[in-house]
C-alpha cells in the first residue's frame, strides 16, 4: 500500500536514528561527569601525582629508572625546612654505632615559585639525594647553609631540594621544575648514592613453585602513564597499583621471615667483614655473574640521567656545578645486601676457602699471611667484595694506609647493590664534566687530601655512617664550592 501524506512511516524510519543519538550523547555526558568526577577526586586526594610515582616505583626491583620529565605542571617543590624542628626521641644510631651530633633532622616545607622568586636575587638550587639534604645533621650544618655567609657580598640565596632515597631518574623532575618556575641562577648536583637504593638480588623460584607475577614491562607501564592522562582513568589505576604493590610487599615480606634469608639483617654491621663473611649470598638463590650485567645496565642509565639534568638546565640558560660523592671506604660489604664470595664456579671453593683463612688470619693479626692468601685468591677471582675488604685490612694492619684506602674502595667497588660501585660512579661524574664542560667538585678528593694531610685516612672525621658527610665535611665542600658559585653568579646577567 503506497504511503499517504498522512503516514506515520517516515517518523517510524527516523525513530532508531534518534534513539541511537540519545544513546551517544548519554554516554559521552557520562564520560564528561566520569572525568569531573576524577578531576575533582585528584583535586581532594591528589591520587594523579601518586599514581605516576608508583608506576616509577614499579620499575625499581629489577631496572634502573630513566630519566623521568616533568609533564605536568606542578609548580610546588619540596625544600629542606632551614628551621629544623624539634629535637629527636633518641639519637642517630646505626650499624650498632652512635652518630654523635647527629639527629636526624629531616623537616621539609613546601614552596611555590610566588614565595620563593626574588627579583635581584641570585637563586642557588642543590639537588640530590640525603648526602645533599645534609642528613642526619642540622640544616646550619650543611654545606648549603654553610656556603651562603662566604658570598654575603652577593644577592644570593640557596635553595634546598635535596630528597632523601631518590635515583637520578626521579631527581629529573625536580630539575626541571626548578628550571622551569623558579628562574634559578645555579643548580649544584650532588648525587650517585641511591642508584641501587631498591634494587634487590630476586632469584628465580625453583620450577617446583609457581613463578611470582612478573613486573610490567617499559612498554605497558608507558601505556598506563599515557591513560593516566584522564583523571578518571588514574583513579582506576591508581587503585589497582596500590593493589598490585601490597601484593608484591606481602610477598617480600614473607620471603624476608621465611627461612630462605637465614635472617640476614641489613645495616647490621656499619664496619668490618665478620657479617660478611658469616653470610653469604649463596650461589643457588642469585647468580652472581648476573650483577655485571645489572650494574652496567645501572651505570649507563645514571650517566644518560646526568647528561639530561645537565641538558635541561642548558636550555633555560642556567649554569651547573657537579659534585662527586665522598664515601665511607671501611663500610661493611654486606651493609645492605649479602655479598657473594665467589663469581667464577670453577674457583668458587678454593675462593671461599681463601676468605675463610684470610678472616681467621686478620683476626689473629697474621696480616702478612693473610695478604699472600688474598692476593693469591685475587688471582683465581678479582670481584668478591669481601677479598678486597681482607685485603684492606691486611693493609691497614701492616700500617699501609694509602694502599688500604685504595684497597677499601675497590672493595666498595665492587660492593653488590646499594652503595656500591663508588669508584664507577664518580668516575661517570667526572667524565660527563669534563666532556659538557661543567664546573665539578672532586669532593672524594677533597676528603681525601685532608685526611693524608693530617694521617686521619678512610674518612674517618669527615663521614660517621655510610655515606653522610659530617658538620667538617660539609665545611670542606662549602669552601670548595663557594670560588665556583661566585664565578657563575659574576658571570650571568640578572636572575
Amino acid at each position: 500500500m503506497p504511503d499517504t501524506p498522512g503516514s506515520s512511516q517516515p517518523r517510524t524510519a527516523a525513530s532508531p536514528r534518534r534513539s541511537a543519538g540519545r544513546r551517544i550523547l548519554f554516554v559521552c555526558v557520562m564520560l564528561v561527569a566520569l572525568e569531573a568526577a576524577g578531576w575533582l577526586g585528584d583535586y581532594i586526594y591528589g591520587y594523579h601525582q601518586r599514581l605516576l610515582a608508583a608506576l616509577a616505583m614499579m620499575r625499581l626491583n629489577t631496572q634502573p629508572i630513566p630519566a623521568l620529565s616533568d609533564i605536568s605542571n606542578d609548580r610546588e617543590l619540596t625544600l629542606r625546612d632551614a628551621t629544623d624542628g624539634p629535637e629527636p626521641a633518641e639519637p642517630y644510631k646505626i650499624g650498632g654505632v652512635d652518630i654523635g651530633s647527629a639527629g636526624p633532622w629531616l623537616k621539609m616545607r613546601k614552596a611555590l615559585p610566588e614565595e620563593v622568586v626574588r627579583n635581584g636575587e641570585h637563586r642557588v638550587f642543590v639537588i640530590g639525594g640525603s648526602a645533599a639534604f645534609g642528613f642526619p645533621y642540622r640544616y646550619a650544618d650543611t654545606f648549603p647553609s654553610l656556603v651562603e655567609p662566604m658570598l654575603a657580598d652577593q644577592p644570593i640565596r640557596i635553595l634546598n631540594a635535596a630528597q632523601v632515597g631518590l635515583t637520578s631518574g626521579e631527581l629529573a623532575p625536580v630539575v626541571d621544575q626548578a628550571v622551569r618556575f623558579y628562574k634559578p641562577t645555579t643548580i649544584v648536583l650532588f648525587l650517585g648514592n641511591n642508584e641501587w637504593f631498591h634494587w634487590q638480588p630476586l632469584p628465580k623460584p625453583p620450577p617446583s613453585q609457581t613463578p611470582q607475577t612478573q613486573q610490567p614491562g617499559e612498554t605497558s607501564i608507558n601505556i598506563l602513564r599515557t591513560l593516566a592522562h584522564s583523571r578518571a582513568l588514574s583513579a582506576v589505576e591508581y587503585a589497582t597499583v596500590q593493589w598490585t604493590v601490597a601484593s608484591r610487599r606481602a610477598r617480600q615480606d614473607a620471603a624476608r621471615r621465611s627461612r630462605t634469608r637465614d635472617n640476614f639483617e641489613s645495616h647490621h654491621e656499619l664496619i668490618g667483614v665478620d657479617y660478611a663473611v658469616a653470610m653469604p649470598l649463596p650461589p643457588e638463590r642469585y647468580a652472581a655473574s648476573q650483577w655485571l650485567t645489572v650494574r652496567k645496565k645501572y651505570l649507563d642509565t645514571f650517566r644518560s640521567n646526568l647528561q639530561k639534568m645537565i641538558h635541561s638546565a642548558r636550555e633555560a640558560n642556567v649554569s651547573v656545578i657537579l659534585l662527586t660523592v665522598p664515601f665511607n671506604p671501611r663500610l661493611s660489604p654486606a651493609w645492605k645486601h649479602r655479598q657473594p664470595h665467589s663469581f667464577i664456579p670453577e674457583h668458587r671453593q678454593q675462593v671461599t676457602a681463601a676468605i675463610a683463612e684470610a678472616a681467621r688470619a686478620v683476626k689473629q693479626k697474621r696480616f702478612d699471611t693473610g695478604l699472600a692468601t688474598v692476593d693469591d685468591a685475587l688471582e683465581l677471582d678479582p670481584h668478591p667484595a669481601v677479598l678486597h675488604y681482607l685485603r684492606a685490612q691486611c693493609l691497614e694492619g701492616l700500617q699501609q694506609h694509602e694502599q688500604a684506602e685504595l684497597a677499601y674502595g675497590e672493595s666498595r667497588e665492587k660492593m653488590m647493590g646499594n652503595l656500591g660501585s663508588r669508584l664507577s660512579i664518580n668516575r661517570i661524574i667526572t667524565e660527563v664534566a669534563r666532556k659538557s664542560d661543567t664546573p665539578l667538585i672532586d669532593v672524594q678528593a677533597v676528603f681525601q687530601q685532608y685526611g693524608a694531610l693530617r694521617e686521619r685516612y678512610y674518612n674517618v672525621d669527615l663521614i660517621h655512617d655510610d655515606c653522610h658527610p659530617t658538620p667538617l665535611g660539609h665545611q670542606l665542600i662549602a669552601e670548595s664550592l663557594a670560588p665556583l658559585l661566585r664565578s657563575a653568579i659574576t658571570g650571568s646577567g640578572s636572575p
